[in-house]
């Protein structure tokens, strides 16, 4: 079932969520704007006002994503940010973030950042069965971290195949594509984190690696530049 902003809330506070993975470039500033939206945040201290302003960035991100058009764009942050990449998929620009109102949900741009919020990024695509464009090609180094943990884009790979997609090659595009609704429907946070701490292992990581050569076509569209 797609999250109300209490059952998406209700998830994280069953995860215990409680900091950041990325602070942003100010850390301990909280966004006007998120405390307008979440007024517990300014009434909150210490980890309960952590928890509130993650929750608000949860949802934005969820909601966005669940409510935008078109296709998503997954993958690491340089590929996201090549020229001509998603060909107006997200009409963000320059440090605008999905709490600007002219901000579409497909593509994931905050000023903070948690895997929680990505996930929930995720789920709302899910929720509504949306096809991703994978903008990385799936070899190790866009998979596994040498400390010891996943990439951020196998954690989407890896939550993606799991809740109902699988591969397909549209165009010159990798793209995950949802084969199975009722998955995609009632996939959630909790069986999301489930999912990552059983499975990210390095030799899940190997599994997800490309082995019939599409990402060498993805890589070719992602080093592409105007006028080429």
């Amino acid at each position: 079932m797609p999250y109300t902003k209490d059952s998406l809330r209700a998830d994280l506070e069953r995860l215990g969520v409680t900091k950041w993975d990325w602070p942003g470039k100010q850390p301990g500033t909280i966004r006007p704007d998120v405390q307008a939206r979440n007024p517990r945040v300014a009434a909150s201290s210490g980890r309960s006002a952590v928890f509130e302003e993650i929750a608000e960035y949860c949802w934005t991100a969820y909601e966005k994503s669940f409510s935008s058009k078109g296709d998503l764009v997954i993958g690491r942050a340089p590929h996201l940010k090549a020229a001509n990449l998603y060909d107006r998929v997200a009409e963000i620009i320059g440090d605008q973030t999905l709490f600007d109102s002219g901000a579409q949900g497909n593509l994931l741009q905050m000023d903070k950042w948690a895997c929680v919020v990505n996930d929930s990024w995720i789920l709302g695509g899910a929720h509504r069965k949306g096809l991703f464009r994978l903008a990385s090609p799936r070899v190790m180094d866009n998979l596994w971290n040498k400390d010891g943990y996943f990439v951020v884009t196998a954690r989407e790979i890896l939550g993606l195949l799991e809740f109902g997609y699988q591969f397909e090659q549209v165009g010159p595009w990798q793209c995950v594509v949802c084969r199975n609704a009722a998955l995609a429907t009632t996939a959630d946070l909790l069986k999301y984190d489930s999912l990552v701490k059983k499975r990210q292992t390095i030799q899940q990581a190997q599994a997800l690696i490309d082995q019939e050569g599409s990402a060498g076509r993805v890589q070719k569209q992602v080093r592409r530049s105007p006028g080429r």
